[in-house]
């Protein structure tokens, strides 16, 4: 079996992405996958899983505090991140990528070419068109056909992405296979259903936690925890000044203590992929409140059952629907309990281990 490489900025962070790369990575203990990563240098220790480096040694850059010293020093280094991986790659290996710009600016033709390319849905579609980071900027007709003559599969994170992603993004002869996030499961999931909500958010202005607030103004009654750090703190304590039932929590790594503490999660930002903390509580038999402002918002949350899916934004809708959660926990926690299936690992590490086994042994082949 050919080698799998994950492409990844930094497998030292603890994100979405890079939880998905360590994940992925752990469905092959027999350690055909590696992690080939850029951007800040790992420390020693940080991931069992093999790494393969494609930093020339920019160590100082790339670990300031600034992003743009940090963005200066990746485009500086993208002449050798791509003669490494191209030195990494044999042909008919197989390569998973996570952006768009990975594609087009750090993999050489040759290695699109010559090994099969799996583009993998990061981000709700009208930002992957949008973002320079992806689809988006000057070099958008150029990465689209990058992505039409050189992808094979994209994987998307719910059945309700292909839609708006073929209105721009050229599908035609590509895999699109669905496959989510896994998560594994709780021991035990909580009992008791304490009048409190959670959010679980860096604090940036995407993630609208103003709309928390101006809702924690209507529910007195009820304590919303906000967990998570982001340069938006500041402004967001202020606008929760005088309110005794907002507390700003800082970032945890204890999710377990998060959902004993908590009865609902609630999802206010302005677009996701597919929220990692939802899934989180999901499996946690916790509901979920979320703003349908992303295709994927109707996949994460089951409306009705597994929690609520608003299409009003208001600080009432989302008061409301918070009100009939507690109307009926027991319910919504089944629901939740019910809809956590869709992210058993066993079920995903199949899905994923028969996508790559496949292309390892040239059970799909470019077009070009």
């Amino acid at each position: 079996m050919n080698k799998i490489y994950i492409l990844e900025a930094d497998p030292t962070r603890f994100g979405g992405i890079q939880r998905f790369c360590l994940t992925l990575a752990e469905f092959f203990p027999e350690k055909s996958v590696l992690l080939a990563y850029y951007g800040a240098l790992a420390r020693a220790g940080t991931t069992e899983i093999p790494l393969v480096r494609l930093n020339t040694g920019k160590t100082k850059a790339y670990l300031s505090q600034s992003t743009l010293l940090r963005a200066l020093a990746l485009l500086a280094d993208i002449p050798g991140i791509r003669k490494n991986l191209a030195r990494c790659l044999s042909g008919g290996d197989t390569l998973v990528l996570n952006s768009a710009f990975a594609m087009f600016f750090l993999c050489s033709r040759s290695v699109l070419r010559s090994n099969r390319v799996i583009l993998v849905q990061h981000t709700a579609p009208r930002m992957m068109r949008r973002r320079a980071f992806d689809f988006g900027g000057l070099f958008r007709p150029l990465k689209i056909a990058c992505f039409q003559k050189f992808v094979d599969v994209f994987v998307m994170l719910s059945p309700y992405e292909k839609a708006d992603f073929s209105g721009w993004l050229p599908l035609e002869g590509k895999m699109c296979p669905v496959i989510r996030h896994a998560m594994a499961f709780p021991e035990n999931v909580p009992a008791d259903f304490p009048r409190s909500a959670a959010v679980l958010a860096r604090l940036i202005p995407l993630k609208r936690i103003d709309r928390v607030i101006a809702c924690a103004r209507l529910l007195p009654d009820v304590q919303f925890n906000i967990y998570g750090d982001g340069p938006e703190k500041a402004l967001l304590e202020s606008m929760a000044d005088g309110l005794k039932n907002v507390f700003f929590r800082g970032y945890t790594g204890d999710i377990d203590a998060v959902f004993r503490d908590n009865s609902i999660l609630l999802i206010t930002s302005d677009y996701e992929g597919y929220n990692i903390g939802g899934i989180e509580a999901c499996v946690h038999g916790r509901p979920i409140v979320v703003l349908n402002t992303y295709p994927a918002a109707k996949d994460l949350v089951e409306d009705r059952v597994s929690g609520v899916v608003l299409d009003d934004f208001s600080p009432e809708a989302l008061a409301n629907a918070i009100k009939e959660i507690f109307a009926a926990p027991r319910k919504y926690r089944d629901g939740a309990l019910r809809h956590r299936e869709l992210y058993g690992p066993e079920t995903i590490r199949t899905t994923w281990r028969e996508l790559l086994e496949s292309a390892a042994r040239g059970g799909f082949r470019k077009d070009s």
